[in-house]
């Protein structure tokens, strides 16, 4: 039996989908639904559904019973939502498993498209790039029309419902081929092979449905406050910028970039090690930067960096129920994790900003985040006792110092303890990410000598993990594949790449694969999971969930979903995982220099509004060398 035999035999009809639709004014969920168009994979027949002339409809099919097939199913399943049908469970989305069998093959914008896909396949007969932006822009053009009804005429109906029909087309026909692909790569031979690999394909599926679930919901903000930021940040930034400078001295008085002040303030921090320039200047390089952050000075120049550029919170533009969204993309990695745009989700700007954040009526916000996730999955995978152990303890890195004899057995993590502390972290992370002496002794401030002694010691101590993690990148070397339990891969098409004209080994960068991508696992378990138990998820954040409960219900249901999560992780990696919590009953409050920050800006704004005149003394800063 071949395995598309299989997966016809397990389904009353096997789908190609493809909707149509307007999006909301956040770009990200459907505002209208306009068609759906589905064609058979086997027999070919069509089955079209004109939505255009109602808020919902019955559902298409019992979803229960056929295989819907979809090129990035989060668009498929939010037009499903917007039109009440809730959420399928059985979805082969073929944008997922061409990441899963190409991402690190075929990076770059488009290449993982459905287009490209269809060429990799040789499939011809195909509808072009710009045929394709013609259709859109036709069922678009509602904004031209935004004061009166829309509707669209018979002829464009039909143009659009065959438009809609032959990207499924297209569909059914990489469908096929990677079907195909997939038995021939993963050496499926036996019928429980096949079940095994339909089984992940359709988790992978269902993982994106609860995706489009979670940006339906978005993230509930204060908008009144967003407004007010928007409407006076650009009035009173450059008067925050001068308060900051005072103690910077970047600026010349009339708030120029200063390169010879910038030199100063990298000498007075003793930051020798800092690149410099041609020109003998110290770089303003934005990954430079971002490498010395834990340094005062450069933390609130990079804050200033920030400043000079934002006329608005780009990232906090709520939708019109009040809630920021943008595409997760899920998968997005080559760890499988979500990689939302940097400048449109809130979790990535600036943590100050996160005070925007305030929960609906009647309800919390609960921020869970799973505790020292990386430790434990290595305990677990690499069934390593010590690792195991030293997870269990509540603080690894305490754990492990006193392994080494540096701490006695009864002490705990305090003022006292935080340096030491803090050398088994750096000694943790060095060995995860496949660090060297080198940079663990700066990191440390010690001898090149120590660092190794330490670095020997570490994989003494742990001899298990680091014997279970080099046999599988050995294996995966061999194979061309890393592969976790579920399926999700990391094909290996040579051992060096080449960065910056060198020829570099990839055998490092392997090296926190397989955690990091269980890791992944873990969190797509658990918003399956919370999902299914109407739980409303309102952001994924690495290895975080942010959480909307109703107060009535809200300790028995945070239970419950703690409950979840840590279940979530004993399915995926055989072993329990802590999970923390943070409440959020009004604005988001954060850590104190964060939060001091956010106060600073509204209390500027808050002056600002009082006396109007300020506005007149409020110069321009010549921004462009700190760029360079």
């Amino acid at each position: 039996m071949k395995f598309l035999n299989y997966v016809r035999s397990n389904f009353k009809k096997v789908l190609a989908a493809d909707a149509e639709y307007i999006l909301d004014s956040t770009g990200t969920i459907p505002k209208k639904v306009v068609c759906f168009v589905y064609t058979d994979i086997f027999t070919e027949e069509e089955f079209p559904f004109w939505e255009a002339d109602s808020a919902h409809s019955d559902r298409h099919f019992n979803y229960d019973e056929v295989l819907i097939v979809s090129y990035n199913a989060v668009a498929e399943v939010g037009a499903y939502l917007k039109l009440l049908h809730g959420k399928p469970k059985n979805i082969w989305d073929c944008y997922v498993e061409n990441a899963r069998l190409y991402k690190p093959m075929r990076m770059g914008k488009g290449a993982l498209s459905i287009l490209t896909t269809a060429e990799h396949y040789g499939i011809e007969d195909k509808i072009t790039q710009s045929e394709k932006d013609d259709n859109i822009n036709l069922i678009i053009r509602e904004d031209k029309y935004k004061h009166l009804p829309f509707t669209y005429s018979d002829k464009e109906r039909k143009q659009i419902l065959k438009y809609c029909k032959s990207d499924t087309e297209v569909l059914r026909k990489i469908f096929v081929k990677q079907a195909e692909d997939i038995e021939e790569k993963n050496n499926l031979i036996t019928e429980e092979d096949f079940e095994r690999e339909l089984w992940q394909i359709q988790n992978r599926g269902y993982a994106m449905a609860c995706v489009a679930q979670v940006e339906k919901n978005g993230i509930p903000l204060d908008v009144g406050l967003v407004n007010k930021f928007n409407t006076y940040w650009p009035l009173v930034k450059n008067n925050l910028i001068r308060r900051y400078n005072k103690g910077l001295d970047v600026f010349t008085d009339d708030l120029k970039f200063n390169h010879e002040k910038f030199n100063e303030l990298i000498n007075k921090n003793k930051l020798y090690n800092w690149p410099r320039l041609k020109t003998g200047n110290y770089t303003t390089n934005k990954k430079v930067v971002k490498n010395f952050l834990h340094i005062p000075d450069i933390a609130k120049l990079n804050e200033i960096r920030t400043f000079l550029n934002m006329t608005k919170l780009t990232n906090y533009e709520p939708g019109h129920d009040g809630r920021a969204r943008t595409s997760l993309f899920m998968f997005g990695t080559v760890t499988g994790r979500a990689t939302p745009s940097t400048a449109k989700y809130v979790f990535n700007s600036s943590k100050w900003a996160r005070n925007f954040i305030r929960p609906s009526f009647g309800n919390k916000l609960v921020y869970i985040d799973y505790a020292s996730q990386e430790p434990a999955i290595q305990g677990y995978l690499s069934k390593d006792q010590n690792k195991i152990e030293a997870y269990q303890s509540g603080d690894p890195y305490i754990h492990t110092a006193k392994l080494f004899g540096y701490l006695d057995p009864g002490a705990v993590r305090n003022a006292e303890t935080e340096d030491i502390r803090n050398t088994f972290k750096v000694l943790e992370l060095a060995n995860t990410y496949g660090q060297g002496p080198i940079a663990v002794a700066e990191k440390l401030h010690c001898s090149i000598t120590k660092a190794k002694k330490l670095q020997l010691k570490y994989r003494e101590t742990f001899k298990t993990y680091f014997k279970w993690l080099d046999g599988i990148i050995e294996e995966g070397l061999h194979s061309k594949r890393l592969q976790t339990n579920r399926g999700w891969q990391r094909w290996i098409k040579d051992l060096y790449v080449m960065r910056d004209g060198k020829r570099k080994d990839i055998r490092n960068s392997l090296m926190n694969w397989p955690i990091q991508s269980h890791g992944a696992e873990v969190l797509r378990e658990a918003v399956m999971d919370l999902t299914d138990n109407h739980f409303e998820i309102n952001a994924l954040v690495h290895d975080a969930l942010l959480i909307s409960i109703p107060i009535p219900d809200f300790k028995k249901r945070l239970i419950e979903a703690k409950k979840i999560m840590v279940d979530a992780a004993i399915k995926v990696v055989k072993g329990p995982i802590r999970v923390e919590h943070e409440e959020i009953s009004g604005n988001y409050i954060q850590k104190p220099k964060d939060q001091k920050l956010f106060d600073e800006i509204m209390n500027e704004i808050e002056i600002f509004k009082r006396t109007p005149d300020m506005k007149a003394t409020y110069s321009q800063i010549d921004s462009t060398a700190l760029y360079t």
